[in-house]
């Protein structure tokens, strides 16, 4: 991203910048060339969860013409780089392992883990879609492991891996039933404007495709499905002065551009402050170990080898309780057991990161510990100690019966050195139930809608792990659905 577009970006967003500074760099680009034109039903801007969801439940509405727009050389976004875990209380895989859910206990722990911040009729429908969703994936052709378990920050046994790892799967499936359905997705092309006709109706988009100006006019309208801007550095430091000089998770690409444009065509943001980390890889490196998405396997400690954070808790709890440890860096810790367990893509990660001195492998515990530069006693100590509370069902530090499931005991043991990394954005385009895009006074702009982390309003203030995938899907599919309706 080129600083002009981090300025003008910072400008929109920020509180105290005038408005005159915005609307200028990409935009006035655009309008020096005269434009070429084309006109298709719905244009969606961005080729991730939503976007690809809210496409062809449009087509599956009846729409013909449909138009993917993607900035990027290759399609996916963060959904691309994401784990690919989703929630759903599903009470037929979940009771075989004795464990009970509910919507309801859905809504709760959501509200709650958003700090109260989120909208309750948002919520309502994300916790009562996830499973008729779920199905829907399924029916479009993804596949899901038949174990439920508690993702990092999860909260409950309710997490589903795709059988495909990743979020490669998804981008597969959903990309190739695009194709299947006659939907193409352009990339390269970098929506630079929303087109509003005089009685405040947006009717298309200008973009940039290989150094060429289009407007695309859409009959029923445009959905932005773009993402969020976890990748923009400055914005987020300024949001939250603690992230600044953190690494990322997602995708490059996640730089928000289409909030702002969002913003000038009237839309209304929110939460924008709301900024959730996730543990990943040293500053300046690029292997992440993965060790902590099953709660059940792992466990955290510090510098001096003790645990400090009870691992199944909110990712705020736990991301401000890092930012606490000396130098905010920490240890995850599994044995071949949970080594075993991840994905083959995160088995890999974490191999090239003991090349990087990230990762950190050995039969025994004090070996590994002389590796990691911990006390030896120490960790062993601590590792013995929770493998007691394990055997017990009771933890000193505050996990809960059901996550004491795995001791940690089988050679060879490995851990990770990791800090705080900037993971996902709550913040950014307020919707209402359909998806329609709403203005500062609460009111619908005609022929605009959202979906995905692009949107702000549901999570609050800290998002549920394996809410986010969710989210993009749910609100994606009603994105398309509403924009069918115009």
């Amino acid at each position: 991203m080129n600083g002009t577009r981090r300025k003008l970006l910072l400008a929109g967003l920020l509180p105290g910048i005038p408005a005159s500074l915005l609307a200028k760099g990409a935009q006035e680009q655009a309008k020096a060339s005269k434009p070429e034109s084309e006109t298709v039903d719905i244009v969606v801007i961005g080729s991730g969860a939503a976007g690809l969801s809210a496409a062809i439940s449009a087509r599956e509405a009846a729409v013909e013409n449909i138009l993917i727009v993607e900035k990027m050389p290759v399609i996916g976004g963060n959904t691309l780089l994401s784990s690919g875990v989703y929630n759903a209380p599903d009470p037929a895989r979940q009771k075989p392992f004795g464990i009970e859910d509910s919507t309801t206990l859905f809504y709760e722990q959501t509200f709650e883990a958003g700090r109260e911040k989120g909208r309750t009729e948002l919520i309502r429908i994300l916790v009562e879609s996830a499973l008729p969703t779920k199905r829907w994936l399924e029916s479009q052709g993804v596949g899901y492991q038949s174990r439920p378990f508690q993702v990092y920050g999860g909260l409950w046994p309710r997490s589903y891996y795709p059988k495909i790892s990743h979020g490669r799967g998804y981008v597969s499936v959903l990309s190739g039933r695009c194709t299947a359905l006659g939907i193409p997705i352009r990339t390269e092309t970098e929506v630079v404007e929303l087109r509003k006709n005089s009685s405040g109706r947006v009717i298309g988009v200008t973009a940039r495709e290989n150094g060429r100006v289009i407007e695309i006019d859409a009959r029923k309208g445009v959905i932005v499905a773009s993402g969020g801007f976890s990748a923009n550095e400055a914005l987020c430091a300024k949001l939250d002065p603690r992230l600044k000089g953190l690494p990322h998770t997602g995708a490059n690409s996640a730089t928000g551009e289409m909030l702002l444009i969002a913003q000038r065509a009237g839309a209304a943001l929110t939460d924008m402050k709301e900024i959730q980390c996730n543990l990943g890889p040293r500053i300046g490196h690029a292997y992440r170990s993965g060790f902590h998405l099953n709660v059940t396997r792992y466990i955290l400690v510090n510098l001096n080898g003790e645990r400090f954070v009870a691992e199944d808790g909110a990712r705020d709890v736990i991301r401000d309780a890092v930012f606490k440890q000396p130098g905010g860096e920490v240890f995850s810790i599994v044995d071949n057991d949970g080594f075993q367990a991840m994905s083959s893509l995160f088995q890999q990660a974490s191999m090239m990161g003991a090349r990087t001195g990230d990762t950190f492998s050995a039969r025994t515990i004090a070996d590994m510990a002389r590796l990691m530069g911990v006390p030896p006693d120490r960790l062993e100590a601590t590792v013995a100690a929770y493998n007691r509370a394990v055997e017990e069902k009771k933890d000193p530090i505050g996990r809960e019966q059901w996550m004491l499931e795995h001791r940690i005991e089988r050679p060879p043991f490995y851990a990770a050195k990791v800090l705080m990394s900037v993971h996902y954005t709550m913040g950014g385009i307020v919707i209402d139930p359909s998806a329609r895009v709403l203005n500062e006074q609460g009111k619908a702009i005609p022929g605009l809608f959202a979906a995905g982390e692009a949107t702000g309003g549901i999570h609050g203030a800290n998002r549920v792990g394996g809410n986010g995938l969710l989210d993009a899907f749910v609100f994606g599919r009603i994105a398309g659905k509403s924009a069918a309706r115009e």
